[in-house]
């Protein structure tokens, strides 16, 4: 059985999903504050193998979230986005969005907690 350190929210936006030169359009179905599962982009031939920037627009002008990382999985037309890396402004409205919809301030804050120590 699968233990999550991260709690997964519900959330669907749009968003590009970049290697090198390449971009495709997805849509993120939920989203954690180490990642999230996005749809299957049409005409995708990523390398796998490679690394990844997740551009997720959060609705507004210069409201995106940017994470950087790797595919964790790839099933049921799906993508499982392992965030690596995200600068202080992508962190922010990360937290910012989870904290919305988790809707439990203790677990936001021992999840913060995980991923300060991980």
């Amino acid at each position: 059985m699968e233990k999550r350190h991260f709690n997964r929210v519900l959330f669907s936006a749009s968003a590009l999903l970049i290697q090198d030169h390449n971009v495709w359009q997805t849509t993120v179905l939920d989203i954690s504050l180490k990642g999230a599962l996005i749809a299957y982009p049409d005409d995708f031939e990523g390398d796998l193998e490679r690394d990844f920037e997740l551009d997720i627009d959060i609705q507004g002008v210069n409201n995106n979230i940017v994470m950087r990382g790797t595919i964790a999985h790839n099933a049921n037309h799906s993508l499982g986005f392992s965030a690596q890396q995200l600068d202080i402004e992508s962190i922010t409205k990360l937290r910012r969005l989870v904290e919305l919809n988790l809707a439990d301030d203790e677990l936001l804050h021992r999840e913060i907690q995980a991923l300060i120590a991980h």
